[in-house]
């Protein structure tokens, strides 16, 4: 009797770990298809963010084209001392619901800066940016995109993680509106594309870029 009670209660015991581990496994198995759902939802997103504004001339006319064409979320990496002389450009910034990030105060080639002149330098342009009731920004696009370690660790002080371009569109050495589209063509899910709000052929070639992009299947994201 005692050995058929050891060998029943052994038993038990190992049907129960066994479903424990079956259970184990399939939550595992379930966090990993909600992970796979959740990184999913975001798979088709492309980031479309513009520098060098606010301009007076163009910053309108750009949030306009954007939303005309059906894109609401889009990143405007804000040049800092470009806000007092363009005022209202600045205003439609504020009121656009886009993404304000920091592109620094004075757009400056900063390969010789000191940490602390590199430091004060964004955080200016964060202090506008929050001064206007904005978010404080959280990314930034280096002035000409250079980097060194000296810019690296100011920005990891101010917790500015830089944006990295994953297109090249070459507005800014007057690329046609056409070719300005082309390049856009090439973004995958999670790309941004380097343009800028100055260009006429930039404002141009957006109505045509959101909706390429929208027959491709991509939503939009904003930093």
């Amino acid at each position: 009797m005692k050995r058929k009670a050891r060998f029943l209660l052994t038993s038990v015991m190992i049907l129960t770990i066994g479903a424990l581990k079956i259970t184990n496994v399939y939550a595992q198995d379930q966090a990993a298809d909600l992970t796979g759902v959740k990184a999913a939802a975001y798979a088709g997103d492309v980031y479309l963010t513009f520098d060098d504004g606010p301009n007076n001339a163009t910053s309108q006319t750009l949030i306009n084209n954007l939303k005309n064409a059906g894109c609401y979320r889009a990143t405007l990496f804000v040049w800092g001392n470009r806000i007092a002389g363009n005022q209202s450009a600045w205003n439609a910034y504020k009121n656009s619901g886009f993404s304000l990030q920091n592109h620094s105060w004075t757009h400056s080639y900063m390969s010789n800066w000191s940490y602390q002149q590199v430091y004060n330098d964004f955080q200016q342009c964060n202090t506008a940016i929050q001064n206007a009731g904005k978010p404080r920004p959280t990314k930034v696009r280096l002035p000409y995109l250079y980097s060194n370690n000296t810019i690296t660790q100011a920005c990891s002080a101010l917790n500015l993680a830089i944006v990295t371009p994953t297109v090249y569109t070459s507005d800014w050495e007057g690329a046609s509106t056409e070719t300005i589209i082309n390049f856009c063509n090439n973004l995958r899910a999670g790309g941004n594309p380097l343009m800028h709000d100055s260009y006429q052929n930039t404002l141009n070639a957006l109505p045509t870029i959101v909706n390429n992009l929208k027959n491709r299947g991509f939503g939009f994201a904003q930093y």
